[in-house]
C-alpha cells in the first residue's frame, strides 16, 4: 500500500471513527455508556492478546472479570460516594505508579504474571468509574465529554505537528523515539491556550459542566484549563504507558480494528489514563 493509499484508509477511517465517536457523546447518558463499554471490551482483548498471545479462554475470563468489576462498580458506587472517591483516588495511585514503571532500569510491573489484576486496574476501574459517574449521576452533559475529547485530540496534534517540524530532543526514545520535547511543550502552550479561549466562549456553561461550583475557578476558561493540562500531561504518559507495552512484547498496534489507525487502546489510551484524573477533579469541583 502506497502512502496516498494509506492516508486515504487514515482519512476514512478517522472520518468514520470521530462520526461515531461523536454521535455516541451528544446521544445521552447511555450512548456514552456503550462508548464506554466498547473501550472496555475491545481494550481488554487487545491487551490480553498482546501480553499472553493465542490464549482464547484466558481472554474470555480476562473480559468478564472486568465487565464484574465494572458493573459492581456502577450498581454499588456512586458518583460523590466516600466509595467513589477512595477507588478513584487508589486509581489514580495505580497510574502513576505505572508511569513511574517505564524509568525504572528493571521494571517492576510484570503484565505476563500478573494480566488478570494489571487489565482491572488498567481498564475495569477507570471505566467502570467512567460508566458509574455518566449512568448514575442526576444529570448526563454531553458536551463535557466532547469538550475533553477535543482538548486530547488537540494536544496528539499539536505535539505531532510541533515535533515533526522543530523536535531534536527526544521525549522517551526507547518507547517512542518520535515524540519530542519540543512538541511536549509546543503541544501544552497551544493546546492550554486554546482551551482556556474555548472553555470561555463554546464550553461556558457550568451547567453543561455538571454544575462546575465556579467558586474554585476565575471562570469557565481557567475550570478547561486544568482540564487540557491533565489531557496534555497525563495523556502523554498514558500514551507512553501503553506504547511501553506493546515495546515489551514487540508489538507494533494494539490491533487492527481500526485500519490505519491500530486498534482500541491506540486511539483511547490517554482517555483511558486521564479519566481517574478527569473524575476526581470532577467530584470536587462539580455539584451533584
Amino acid at each position: 500500500m502506497n502512502q496516498n493509499q494509506v492516508l486515504k484508509q487514515r482519512s476514512i477511517t478517522g472520518i468514520i471513527f470521530g462520526t461515531v465517536l461523536i454521535a455516541l457523546i451528544l446521544s445521552g447518558k447511555y450512548g456514552a455508556a456503550i462508548l464506554g463499554s466498547i473501550i472496555l471490551l475491545g481494550g481488554v482483548n487487545e491487551y490480553i492478546r498482546m501480553v499472553i498471545p493465542n490464549q482464547s479462554k484466558t481472554t474470555y475470563t480476562t473480559i468478564a472479570l472486568n465487565f464484574l468489576v465494572a458493573a459492581l462498580i456502577v450498581l454499588l458506587v456512586k458518583p460523590y460516594s466516600l466509595a467513589y472517591l477512595y477507588i478513584n483516588t487508589l486509581t489514580c495511585i495505580a497510574f502513576l505508579v505505572g508511569i513511574a514503571n517505564m524509568y525504572t532500569s528493571k521494571p517492576f510491573v510484570n503484565h505476563a504474571k500478573l494480566y488478570s489484576l494489571i487489565s482491572v486496574i488498567y481498564l475495569g476501574l477507570p471505566l467502570g468509574l467512567f460508566l458509574s459517574f455518566v449512568i448514575n449521576h442526576a444529570t448526563y452533559n454531553g458536551f463535557f465529554w466532547l469538550g475533553l475529547f477535543i482538548m486530547i485530540w488537540m494536544s496528539d496534534s499539536f505535539a505531532y505537528l510541533v515535533g515533526s517540524r522543530i523536535g531534536k530532543h527526544k521525549l522517551f526514545e526507547k518507547i517512542s523515539p518520535k515524540k519530542s520535547w519540543e512538541g511536549f511543550i509546543g503541544a501544552g502552550i497551544l493546546t492550554l491556550t486554546l482551551a482556556y479561549i474555548l472553555g470561555s466562549y463554546t464550553f461556558s456553561d457550568p451547567s453543561q459542566l455538571y454544575h462546575l461550583n465556579t467558586t474554585y475557578f476565575l471562570n469557565t476558561g481557567v475550570f478547561w484549563v486544568f482540564v487540557a493540562a491533565i489531557a496534555w500531561t497525563i495523556g502523554t504518559w498514558g500514551d507512553l504507558v501503553e506504547s511501553s507495552i506493546k515495546r515489551t512484547f514487540n508489538i507494533k498496534d494494539s490491533g487492527t480494528l481500526l485500519p490505519g489507525h491500530g486498534g482500541i487502546l491506540d486511539r483511547f489510551d490517554s482517555f483511558i489514563y486521564i479519566l481517574p484524573f478527569i473524575l476526581l477533579l470532577l467530584f470536587f469541583c462539580t455539584i451533584q
